[in-house]
């Protein structure tokens, strides 16, 4: 079987992060950096592409890729309408909602579908975005709140953590459509996400003031808690920072380095010692609910990110999360091996290619 080369493109606010595969061997991860004064002129995100593709193009150069080998490109899926997982190809319609960022991310990473579109035009091969950020795929109950007409949306990192199920499906000998497995992506957010049988039904709202407490990125926020902080003066924008990106452990105790929070712990720091192991805590508490949401039957806990990197930490939560499931670690973030995985899958036949419809996947119940 012929073993295909993908391009992948992940742009990110200084830099973009290119990566050539080649079947199951990355060639090249490469990191591409910007100084902020190469887009002094651009007034939205969307006018970095052409500068964007120059740059990457010389890198690519520069590291001697013969792009002729190429077999389709593949970039970051972000700026879009919700949609179910899969990889999907990247046409006139997903390059214009990229373009306006009908998502409303207002984030550089919007530019990896136009630059991997400009590049599958010019290399005359396919053009894909594979389990982009608003993947949706909550059952009908995950999506209640008890207010009518308010649902919960999707939040969680499931480009890495797709490729994390598939891969442990494939080493345990399995189909990630077979399996139901609780994945914890451990990074600067978290999410904790139940998967069954191929899609991600339930987990926290990463980002949202849901879930537990992360490096940088508050957890569990009661509107009570919102009331109490904007009777204090803190504004509403202010919050959602906490909730989003100024929150967790870099408030609490001014870093959100692990290791850091470890050396004050190790100095005596009580304070330091009671909010690493709230995050712990937390975190132990949201995988046995997500083990709740699959009813108990679950395969194996994944762990992911790069927090998964620390042994101590890992077993700490391993050791609360056990009695749910056998646990396995993947650390590290594998988005590179997942973007070119999916062209690959779609490229072998084992796996169709899908169409972006331009409308959400989920928009209200029909009854």
């Amino acid at each position: 079987m012929k073993e295909f080369t993908i391009l992948t493109i992940n742009p990110g606010s200084s830099s973009t992060k290119c990566g050539l595969v080649k079947g199951e061997q990355v060639l090249l991860d490469q990191t591409v950096d910007h100084d902020r004064s190469e887009f002094a002129d651009c007034k939205t995100f969307a006018d970095q592409e052409p500068i964007r593709i120059q740059l990457i193009r010389d890198a690519l150069k520069k590291a001697d890729v013969d792009l002729s080998q190429v077999d389709a490109v593949v970039g970051r899926g972000v700026g879009l309408y919700a949609c179910a997982g899969g990889t999907y190809e990247i046409d006139n319609l997903v390059y214009d909602h990229a373009t306006r960022d009908v998502a409303g991310i207002h984030h550089p990473a919007t530019l990896g579908i136009k630059i991997a579109y400009q590049f599958g035009k010019e290399l005359e091969v396919p053009a894909y975005f594979v389990n982009p950020m608003p993947v949706d795929e909550l059952c009908d109950v995950a999506r209640m709140t008890g207010i009518k007409d308010c649902y919960r949306p999707a939040r969680s990192h499931p480009l890495n953590q797709k490729q994390v199920a598939i891969h442990h499906s494939e080493i345990v000998g399995k189909k990630y459509e077979e399996s139901s497995y609780i994945i914890l992506h451990l990074g600067g957010g978290i999410s904790v996400t139940a998967h069954k049988k191929g899609r991600a039904v339930d987990g926290n709202r990463a980002g949202d003031a849901q879930g537990p407490i992360s490096p940088n990125r508050s957890g569990d926020i009661c509107v009570d808690d919102i009331a109490t902080l904007m009777k204090r003066g803190v504004t509403f924008d202010e919050i959602y920072e906490y909730a989003s990106n100024k929150g967790g452990l870099v408030d609490l105790v001014g870093t959100d380095d692990l290791r850091k929070v470890k050396e004050m712990i190790a100095s005596g720091d009580k304070f330091a010692k009671l909010s690493y192991d709230a995050m712990v805590y937390t975190i132990i508490k949201w995988t046995a609910m997500m083990g709740g949401a699959l009813y108990g039957d679950v395969d194996a806990i994944l762990m992911t990110g790069g927090m998964a990197n620390d042994k101590e930490f890992i077993d700490q939560i391993s050791e609360g999360v056990k009695w749910i499931a056998p646990v396995y670690v993947y650390p590290g973030s594998f988005e590179t091996e997942a973007m070119a995985s999916g062209a690959i899958r779609v490229l072998s036949g084992r796996e169709e290619v899908k169409k972006y419809t331009g409308k959400p996947v989920w928009d209200g119940f029909d009854f």
